[in-house]
């Protein structure tokens, strides 16, 4: 009898915690540098493993960026030390936009309007930032905050106008949000430059992990086998 009852004691326990799990609610966050949305989400890029390359990765780098808490920009800013790379900060056409303003009300709009029309240039907002010189690289890295799921808009605009010139172009991927998985911004990438040849796993630093990249981004140079010129 006593036996019984601690089965059905356990049973009932196990139940009660499936169902705290499965009742986590999914929350919506603002779609600035530190957002995420629905919730927790481990995807860490774009399915690569470490280490997936097999041959050291070298050549001409570029780092592209959008910032617009600077989270991002203390991230490239770490890069730089670590790598010899060009650097290239993408600007919005209409400078002091206030994304946040209004509930986050300016920044969820522009990516509606990207998610309704992706092929359209007039779905994506202007920018002034202009890259006539993408020959000359080998490797680009492209670093961006995730607003709702999805790359910052002003960094869309720039691979839609220019992700076809980096054809054939080693691609690194490094994402900034505050919880939220970056498999929508891995995707905006392949997206945007189709013919890019992705150097895997991308990278996603957390808004709490910033002050602390710097490991995080030598781990990573390590896991895509980037060999900075530099350093030959």
């Amino acid at each position: 009898m006593k036996k019984f009852f601690y089965l059905l004691l356990m049973t009932v326990l196990t139940l009660g915690f499936v169902a705290c799990s499965d009742n986590e609610p999914a929350t919506e966050e603002p779609p600035t540098e530190e957002p995420g949305s629905n919730g927790e989400d481990v995807d860490s890029g774009n399915g690569g493993e470490p280490g997936a390359a097999d041959d050291p990765v070298t050549g001409n780098t570029l780092i592209v960026y959008y910032s617009f808490t600077n989270n991002v920009h203390t991230i490239v800013s770490d890069l730089q030390t670590q790598i010899d790379a060009d650097v290239l900060r993408v600007e919005p056409a209409e400078e002091g936009i206030d994304y946040a303003a209004n509930n986050y009300a300016v920044g969820s709009a522009l990516i509606s309007a990207i998610r309704n029309n992706p092929d359209d240039a007039p779905s994506y907002p202007d920018i002034r930032t202009t890259a006539d010189n993408l020959d000359e690289y080998d490797i680009i890295i492209v670093a961006a905050p995730l607003w709702w799921s999805n790359m910052a808009a002003p960094m869309q605009t720039f691979l839609f106008r220019y992700g076809d010139r980096m054809a054939g172009k080693h691609i690194g991927l490094v994402v900034s949000s505050a919880s939220s998985g970056i498999s929508g911004v891995a995707a905006d990438a392949e997206r945007l430059i189709p013919e890019g040849n992705f150097m895997e796993p991308s990278l996603w630093i957390r808004s709490s992990q910033t002050a602390a990249c710097h490991f995080m981004l030598a781990d990573w140079l390590e896991d895509i086998n980037y060999v900075s010129p530099a350093a030959n």
